[in-house]
């Protein structure tokens, strides 16, 4: 046998350059992407890439299309090492290449693929660019980074449609780090049902798992978030310091710090949940400050108008999430989307509900969407449609919408100073609605009088307000009336003297509601069904005036328990 050739020369990654003619690398594949099929100007095709990672902690993508494919596909695996010789050095389509590198590879005929037998231990099998999340905010849209994060928050996995026809799946979850900030991640297809479920049954157990991604797109939504692509690949749990050091953080003190979310306001999870009463809506002029105000509170679902409950949306994918954007019927049984520039032969149905709810503070408006909708009433706003508009069976549709009255409910609201008709007006909005868990209920409460009892400087008393009929005896008590502490409501010395007790009815002070002087004067009290002055709601003169065919159908509760659908007037 002649002599053997010499061992070819390796070239760092980072080395490489366009004007190169021979070279020889020798790196570690840390990634693969998913064979796609492309149809573009330049006819029909099929790519793949992956990653490379070499001693020198150099990164760079190599791309292979159509009979380069069929050759490299089944040879490359994740995690080993392999010489790669011959190719074009090109420019890095940033569009596609979410590492930070300015060139990529791209294997031709000429190109040669080697696998090393001996895994050389210099080259590490992973490598992450952290950012902090704070730092998303100034990203510009579609770039890539790598995140890591506590996992706060997690929702179910839903099915939706994209433009081209066919279904994909979706799940969301809630990232916070130590900068003080959280985004929405949304993981798509595959990973719902391995790396999601994995986080869902974690998070359910009451853990918080630390998730890493690597090579996540930045999305904007009315606010910033990340989203999945093919490149993308999560990590939970990684035995790396980063996940050590987050974690250890958070069980020390990251769990209850404020922090503010950089995605999207309608999100159903992310934002910080303080608890409130609906008295404090008006009292504390929530939601007329520049962001809106998040809150949660503990109330019953008392009317529900029902005239307009749905709305005809159009069902096609725009980006990552479905349009949703109201369509209307073209007269020939399509549907068209303005957003979308389409028609489509089926519209979907989606909830837009406003109902009335009231604590023992109170009551007030609230509007509430799809999510919600179906969390209410238990059916989705499609079947309910069929059942009042097709089926005609009224009877059992408001059986229905009874049936979710009189319950009780954990509300989150996003409270919003809104412009309608050139008018200033505070909307509450729903963005989740949970049945009380009595259990888990009074576990809270019993936790917050606990924490006013040992004086526990970290709850802000004053935030997580709770009934006033729920106490202790602690002299740390708040009194909801005058907000000192020492006494019940009952108790309080403003009540006895006469004092700056402020009447919700006419808004002045020294006196109850039920001892109104506008009350007995028949003054400037306001209705709140015709939004006249000098009478209660219950003596309206309106209800039994206004046409039925221009009124707003109220559900209201009887005399007995149940309720009813009433004509009360319309816009």
């Amino acid at each position: 046998s002649g002599p053997q050739p010499p061992p070819p020369r390796i070239v760092p990654i980072a080395a490489l350059n366009p004007y190169q003619g021979r070279w020889t690398i020798k790196a570690r594949v840390t990634a693969k992407g998913e064979l796609r099929n492309y149809n573009n100007a330049r006819g029909v095709g099929k790519v793949f890439s992956f990653d490379l990672l070499d001693s020198d902690r150099g990164e760079i993508q190599v791309t292979c299309f159509n009979a380069m494919v069929d050759k490299f596909y089944d040879a490359i695996e994740v995690g080993k090492v392999y010489l790669i010789s011959k190719g074009s050095i090109k420019a890095a389509q940033k569009k596609f290449n979410h590492l930070p590198n300015d060139h990529e590879i791209v294997l031709d005929i000429t190109s040669m693929v080697h696998p090393c037998l001996d895994d050389d231990s210099k080259i590490p099998r992973l490598q992450f660019h952290f950012r902090p999340i704070s730092d998303i905010e100034g990203l510009d849209i579609k770039s890539f980074l790598d995140v890591i994060g506590v996992v706060t928050a997690i929702s179910p996995t839903a099915t939706i449609m994209k433009k081209d026809g066919t279904e994909t799946q979706k799940r969301s979850l809630q990232l916070r780090d130590m900068s003080g900030r959280s985004v929405e991640f949304t993981m798509w297809g595959n990973f719902c049902n391995s790396e999601g479920q994995m986080l869902q049954n974690l998070y359910d157990s009451g853990n918080f798992p630390v998730l890493a991604l690597k090579a996540v797109k930045v999305v904007e939504f009315n606010g910033k978030l990340l989203g999945s692509t093919s490149s993308s690949q999560l990590f939970i749990e990684p035995d790396i310091p980063e996940a050590r050091e987050i974690k250890l953080w958070f069980d020390r003190e990251g769990r209850n710090m404020p922090y503010v979310s950089i995605s999207r306001e309608t999100t159903s999870f992310g934002k910080t949940d303080v608890r409130k009463i609906i008295s404090q809506i008006k009292d504390e002029k929530l939601g007329t400050s520049e962001k809106p105000d998040w809150i949660t509170v503990c109330a019953t679902l008392s009317s529900m108008k029902m005239d307009n409950f749905c709305y005809t949306a159009c069902p096609l994918q725009t980006g990552d999430r479905q349009c949703n954007k109201k369509v209307v019927n073209n007269g020939d049984g399509k549907w068209r989307c303005d957003r979308c520039d389409q028609s489509v032969d089926e519209c979907d149905y989606r909830y837009i509900l406003q109902f009335q709810i009231q604590d023992h503070t109170g009551l007030t408006w609230v509007t509430a969407f799809q999510e919600c909708g179906e969390e209410l009433l238990g059916m989705s706003a499609k079947d309910l449609f069929d059942l009042k508009y097709v089926k005609e069976d009224d009877e059992e549709f408001q059986k229905i919408v009874r049936a979710a009255l009189f319950r009780k409910y954990i509300f989150k609201l996003k409270v919003k100073e809104e412009t309608f008709n050139d008018e200033r007006r505070v909307k509450s909005t729903v963005v989740k609605a949970e049945k009380v868990d009595f259990a888990a209920e009074s576990k809270f409460l019993s936790d917050i009088m606990q924490k006013l009892t040992n004086g526990d400087s970290g709850l802000h008393a004053k935030q997580e307000s709770i009934s006033p009929n729920i106490g202790t005896g602690s002299s740390t008590s708040e009194c909801f009336k005058c907000q000192q502490v020492g006494h019940f409501a009952r108790d309080c010395p403003e009540l006895a003297s006469g004092g700056t007790l402020e009447c919700f009815k006419c808004q002045q002070v020294g006196h109850f509601a039920r001892d109104c002087p506008e009350l007995a004067s028949g003054g400037t009290l306001e209705c709140f069904k015709c939004q006249q002055v000098g009478h209660f709601a219950r003596d309206c003169p309106g209800l039994s005036s206004v046409p039925p065919a221009y009124g707003r159908n109220i559900v209201t509760p009887g005399r007995y328990g149940g309720g009813q659908v009433q004509n009360v007037g319309g816009f």
